[in-house]
């Protein structure tokens, strides 16, 4: 009985020896691809996507923020902006003013803003999507992550 138990935890060790191993190359290899991207950045021609979001917050919602004004977005908020306006990463601090809120959402490979009038309710949000090479480059230098 011992020794199936030894035979078995040695296979187990071996499995994971070998996996663990698999991963570190793998992150090996991507970290030295993006060292180089990241060194020979201007011979890289990259075109970024920019997207504009444009709606109106209901008027529930909107008294709901001008009760608020400090501290996150309320749930509903995020919700319908996630819903209405596909903007999903709205968890971050605002600045608030008397008549706007401003949000920057920065993630790798990318950029994001998005701004509330608090008059009247007018949303504008714009996306900026760089592409993989600058996603993996963010990773590397760790921004955003």
């Amino acid at each position: 009985m011992n020794k199936k138990r030894k035979a078995f935890w040695l296979k187990q060790l071996h499995q994971w020896h070998w996996v663990t191993s698999a991963i570190c190359l793998i992150s090996l290899v991507l970290f030295s691809l993006t060292g180089i991207t990241l060194n020979h950045a201007s011979q890289i021609s990259a075109d970024p996507v920019i997207r504009e979001h444009q709606g109106e917050l209901p008027a529930e919602l909107l008294s709901e923020l001008a009760e608020q004004k400090s501290g996150q977005l309320p749930t509903a908020v995020q919700q319908w902006l996630a819903q209405k306006m596909d903007l999903l990463h709205t968890r971050g601090e605002p600045e608030w003013a008397a008549d706007e809120i401003y949000l920057p959402m920065p993630r790798p490979g990318g950029d994001a803003w998005l701004a509330i009038d608090m008059t009247n309710g007018t949303v504008i949000a714009e996306t900026t999507d760089r592409g993989w090479i600058a996603f993996f480059n963010d990773l590397h230098k760790g921004r955003h992550t």
